[in-house]
């Protein structure tokens, strides 16, 4: 497990601003009017808790399963300042998501943050996408976001002998607590393994000095566009959307995000397709 994620305030700090995925998820949960939600990989809660608040207005639950317990933790402080109507709505979840299952089906699961990238291996990948299709009514909805192939960060580790670009990746600052982060990161790219090896290297700052430095080593799988595709037919889903970005604007060459949106089959097809994802 990459160290930030023992590390919850770091986490949340390195998301200060971000709000476009949460508007998202929300608004397609909104959308898509399920009785239950499960979101995968539901960290500290920064996009959970505000499902939940929306589920309180519109009628669904929200489980948040993680397989850390410190990030977890987080999670269940913030989930103990919302309102009573959305902490009754909210179930918070240790467990591994190729193996957890609910005891009732989800009308809808997601997977932000791009975190299904954090499982290397095509039968860990597998196992993902077959539990979700397990966990899932018919009709219900499987959403894996991921980032697209970015070559020109991978270019580097083509050059012979190859190089290491170190690029400052993320600037943010909590103005009330006068606590900056800044993070630098290089990139390795084994392309024969569709892995990008990630070095990060973090600096602390409060009211301008240095607190903390420390690095983290990230790897993470690179998904292809086509490859995603595969995974959801081969595992029984239908494509039901593909974007590009948060705004649900197709996916594109230039798009810098992949929404893929996978439906359970009902009916006969779903019972085919039941059989055979369990093969």
């Amino acid at each position: 497990m990459t160290d930030i994620y023992r590390r919850p305030d770091e986490y949340d700090l390195e998301h200060v601003g971000d709000e476009e995925d949460v508007v998202f998820y929300v608004g397609l949960a909104k959308s898509l009017h399920p009785r239950s939600v499960l979101e995968l990989a539901c960290g500290t809660g920064r996009i959970t808790v505000p499902l939940a608040e929306e589920g309180a207005r519109s009628g669904f639950s929200v489980v948040g399963l993680d397989s850390e317990v410190n990030m977890l933790r987080q999670a269940r402080d913030k989930a103990r300042q919302m309102p009573e109507a959305a902490r009754k709505r909210l179930k918070l979840v240790h467990g591994d998501m190729r193996k957890w299952h609910g005891r009732e089906p989800f009308d809808l699961i997601v997977v932000p943050c791009a975190s299904i990238t954090r499982f290397l291996d095509l039968d860990e990948e597998l196992e993902v996408w077959r539990r979700a299709f397990q966990n899932l009514a018919p009709g219900g909805r499987f959403v894996v976001e991921t980032v697209m192939p970015n070559f020109s960060a991978y270019a580097d580790s083509f050059s012979n002998p190859p190089r290491t670009l170190v690029e400052i990746d993320r600037d943010v600052t909590d103005e009330p607590r006068k606590i900056r982060l800044v993070r630098r990161k290089t990139v390795n790219y084994l392309p024969d393994e569709q892995r990008a090896q990630i070095r990060f290297l973090y600096e602390k700052y409060h009211r301008k000095s240095l607190v903390e430095c420390y690095i983290d080593d990230f790897e993470s799988h690179v998904y292809f566009p086509r490859e995603l595709r595969l995974l959801f037919l081969h595992t029984g889903f239908e494509i039901e959307n593909v974007f590009g970005d948060y705004n649900r604007r197709p996916l594109r060459a230039s798009s810098q995000l992949m929404i893929m949106i996978g439906k359970k089959p009902t009916g006969k097809l779903f019972e085919e397709n039941g059989r055979n994802s369990s093969n």
